[in-house]
């Protein structure tokens, strides 16, 4: 499945800007900046996730599109449980705002990559 189409900017735009947001949370302690970049945070995530989905069903055969959807699924919450993981022993090792800064740092460049590609 290629994300070739009008529809996958939006997804590579967002997930530019959870990058973006990760490299403030690195940089600045304010919690007003904390708050302000989270709920962006969340706005680009449910955005992102909206294409996403809208880009599998307009891709995707319906009589296997609950299979995809389903191994989707799988793929992606056990990646995040994965991240989490590695997420927390490289913050008990070098510390939280490396694990922002290199998340952020990943984030953007698979936006940049996506939006090359497209």
């Amino acid at each position: 499945m290629s994300l070739t189409t009008s529809r996958a900017p939006p997804i590579f735009g967002a997930v530019g800007l959870r990058g973006v947001v990760d490299l403030i949370l690195a940089t600045f302690t304010a919690l007003s900046a904390a708050l302000a970049t989270l709920a962006l945070y969340g706005l680009c995530t449910s955005s992102g996730n909206v294409s996403f989905s809208s880009l599998i069903q307009s891709r995707v055969s319906p009589h296997i599109r609950g299979r995809v959807f389903s191994a989707f699924d799988v793929i992606w919450q056990s990646m995040r449980l994965v991240s989490l993981l590695l997420g927390g022993l490289v913050a008990d090792t070098i510390g939280i705002r490396a694990v922002f800064y290199a998340g952020g740092a990943l984030l953007i460049a698979a936006a940049l990559t996506g939006l090359a590609a497209n």
